[in-house]
């Protein structure tokens, strides 16, 4: 198992998400994320991913068996990035980095949180 710890996130990837709920908004989007050498680098979409307004379906059993999967990413249609009672429940569940984004989707739209919804901070770096 992976216990490397997930230090940094690459712009690109904030770009991609952002892009993701920017896409899907006015419903939420959710993915998995991969990390590279504690760098998270690249969104990975699960098929019978949901979203809607007020929720965003991860099906936890369509995750691949990858040691590289390090989270999960999901949008709110409004301005918190605070996480639910429900997306605490997710973050129990699967990975050791959550991140949460919000409108307006930009760079500093989003928050990162450990499995128990304690706000973690990551380095950005472009890579």
């Amino acid at each position: 198992m992976n216990r490397k710890r997930i230090w940094a996130i690459d712009v690109g990837l904030i770009e991609s998400f952002n892009e993701s709920a920017k896409a899907s908004s006015p419903n939420e989007f959710a993915s998995a994320m991969r990390e590279e050498n504690g760098v998270l680098t690249e969104l990975v979409f699960l098929p019978g991913s949901i979203g809607s307004f007020t929720s965003a379906t991860v099906p936890l059993h369509m995750l691949p068996i990858d040691f590289s999967l390090a989270g999960t990413v999901h949008s709110h249609p409004g301005y918190s990035n605070r996480p639910s009672d429900e997306d605490l429940h997710l973050f129990g569940s699967f990975g050791k980095v959550h991140i949460i984004t919000c409108m307006p989707y930009d760079i500093t739209s989003w928050r990162s949180y450990d499995k128990d919804g304690n706000e973690i901070k990551l380095e950005i770096v472009d890579i």
